[in-house]
């Protein structure tokens, strides 16, 4: 199996169970609360690990309680934080999940005032013990600089970037990436209703990159090396429990096939898969 670095955030889901959404002024009681580890790379890391990869997750983590059991989370898990800053007198981002019972749904208020990861945090990384390199495309002047970081001194390893939110700039990512995983809320937000033609419009800009979408309940598109758009349907299960981290949960399972030497058909289609497990049960525990 291969050794996975992830770069990104790593949160503090605080999770309140509802029988439906409420109204605006309604109050409101609690079926129940959970508060567990989140963030976009962390839960790729977590997937990742389960399904028998060797992980690291680089990002910055404050040094209060919360971040203590985002590390302990991590480990329990079978990923290593060695290369995380600590932020002194830092506080956790914490993401505040109102969980709908009756579809499965997540409404998430986030509040974050820790700072990005940047390049010098990652500067002395021993980049070429690595087999694949998967970010979050977010703070893109940092990002860029990690990733131009990367290809100085990569040999031949793989570079992933999930592009989830239109963030100012993020195009600059687009053309440092071997694979570009794109959310439909981003595809959609640039006017296209249909991942085959986002993609053209990718393709006319000279980006060679792997092309993924995941378009939720319908399934997911991809486009090739050859330029052959690919579509996997959705895996629905019996029942919507937790749609929390479908989305990371497809990405780790894409990066996995990937890393494992199958077809891009065959990735999407395991992502799709491991995607609709993940949303019928809770969190991503003993999901493999």
């Amino acid at each position: 199996m291969s050794k996975i670095l992830t770069l990104g955030v790593a949160t503090l889901d605080i999770i309140h169970h509802v029988d439906h959404y409420p109204q605006e002024d309604e109050e409101l009681r609690a079926r129940a609360q959970d508060t567990q580890r989140g963030g976009n790379a962390a839960n790729s890391a977590v997937v990742l690990a389960q399904l028998g990869h060797r992980l690291e997750f680089a990002g910055t983590l404050a040094d209060d309680a919360p971040a203590q059991l985002i590390k302990a989370d991590l480990h329990q898990h079978g990923v290593a934080t060695r290369f995380c800053t600590i932020i002194t007198g830092g506080h956790t981002p914490t993401s505040y999940i109102t969980l709908n019972e009756q579809n499965g749904s997540r409404t998430i208020v986030h509040y974050r005032d820790l700072p990005e990861l940047t390049a010098a945090d990652v500067s002395a990384l021993p980049w070429q013990e690595y087999d694949w390199f998967h970010l979050e495309g977010r703070a893109v002047a940092h990002t860029a600089d990690i990733l131009q970081q990367i290809h100085s001194v990569r040999i031949d390893q793989p570079i992933s970037i999930e592009i989830e939110k239109d963030r100012q700039h993020i195009d600059r990512l687009f053309t440092l990436a071997d694979v570009l995983l794109f959310s439909r809320q981003f595809v959609t937000g640039r006017g296209f209703n249909h991942a085959h033609d986002f993609f053209n419009d990718l393709r006319r800009q000279e980006i060679r990159a792997l092309l993924i979408c995941a378009w939720g309940a319908q399934g997911a598109y991809a486009r090739d090396q050859h330029d052959v758009t690919l579509f996997a349907p959705a895996q629905p299960p019996p029942a919507i429990i937790d749609t929390r981290a479908a989305g990371d949960t497809f990405n780790a399972a894409v990066i996995d096939a990937l890393c494992s030497g199958h077809t891009l058909l065959t990735a999407i289609q395991h992502g799709c898969a491991l995607a609709g497990k993940k949303i019928g049960q809770q969190g991503l525990s003993n999901l493999v």
